[in-house]
């Protein structure tokens, strides 16, 4: 693994200031390959450090091909745990990278998963094992608002400035409706102007299709990463009347990392009115 580098990145004054990133456990090498870019990159642009168990810290070769050295952050090995809770008591990390279940039936939505759990005390990114992980050359973030997408847009554009990678900002509107056309492109603006974009192509997509989900699905496969933001209905609302974010999840065939925002004082993007 790539560690302590004397030319890290400044850290930008675009996001949330506060504690370390904790990497936690990945056994699989796919998914763990992806958290640790992402971990890297994060960590590098807040300019703080990256928490790794100490069983891993010196795991080699598990940075994709295209991250570039200067945009990692140093390590500091933690001791393991059986769960994630004692190390974030003890460490109180600003943002966790931790891998997703992506084999979640139907009716377990109806309760909150392990990064909502996490999301109480930090944001948290959730990866899968899904795709390649030798180069990141383009990102796709689907934007709908809020605290969760606002994060997705920074951890988004932050692997894509350690990848020399490109970014897609997409949001999905019925093309009948003039005013929700008018929504988007403010939003997208807005996602645009809510992180610092130095050094990375970011171009903004405006979408006009009438099934959000399946848009987002369609397109992610044009892409080595797509990064969103988790539901903001509850598990009851998800269960009843459905996720954009979950169903991507369990539709997409490529890579998605999941963007739970904790607390902090980020500026959210506006929530388009439906």
């Amino acid at each position: 693994m790539m560690i302590g580098v004397s030319n890290a990145q400044e850290p930008s004054d675009k996001h949330v200031s506060g504690g370390s990133c904790l990497l936690g456990p990945i056994d699989d090498e796919t998914a763990r390959r992806r958290a640790v870019s992402i971990a890297h990159a994060l960590a590098a642009d807040r300019g703080t450090e990256l928490l790794v168990s100490a069983t891993d810290a010196d795991a080699p070769g598990v940075l994709p091909e295209s991250h570039r050295e200067r945009h990692c952050s140093s390590v500091t090995p933690v001791e393991p745990a059986a769960t994630l809770d004692p190390i974030v008591d003890r460490y109180d990390p600003s943002v966790m990278v931790v891998k997703r279940r992506t084999d979640q039936r139907l009716f377990e939505e109806l309760f909150s998963d392990r990064a909502e759990r996490l999301s109480t005390s930090a944001d948290v990114l959730t990866v899968d094992g899904r795709g390649e992980t030798d180069r990141i050359a383009s990102v796709l973030i689907p934007i709908a608002g809020g605290d969760h997408s606002r994060l997705a847009v920074e951890a988004g554009v932050a692997v894509a400035r350690a990848n020399d990678a490109a970014v897609d900002l997409f949001h999905v509107v019925d093309g009948d409706d003039s005013a929700a056309r008018d929504r988007g492109r403010v939003l997208l603006e807005a996602a645009r102007d809510a992180v610092a974009t130095d050094g990375v192509d970011v171009d903004t997509w405006l979408y006009e299709a009438p099934d959000a989900p399946a848009a987002i699905t369609e397109q992610s496969q044009y892409y080595d990463l797509t990064v969103m933001g988790a539901p903001t209905n509850g598990p009851l609302e998800r269960f009843v009347f459905g996720s954009t974010s979950k169903q991507v999840q369990r539709e997409a065939d490529s890579p998605v990392i999941v963007a739970h925002a904790g607390g902090g004082t980020r500026e959210s993007l506006p929530v388009p009115e439906p």
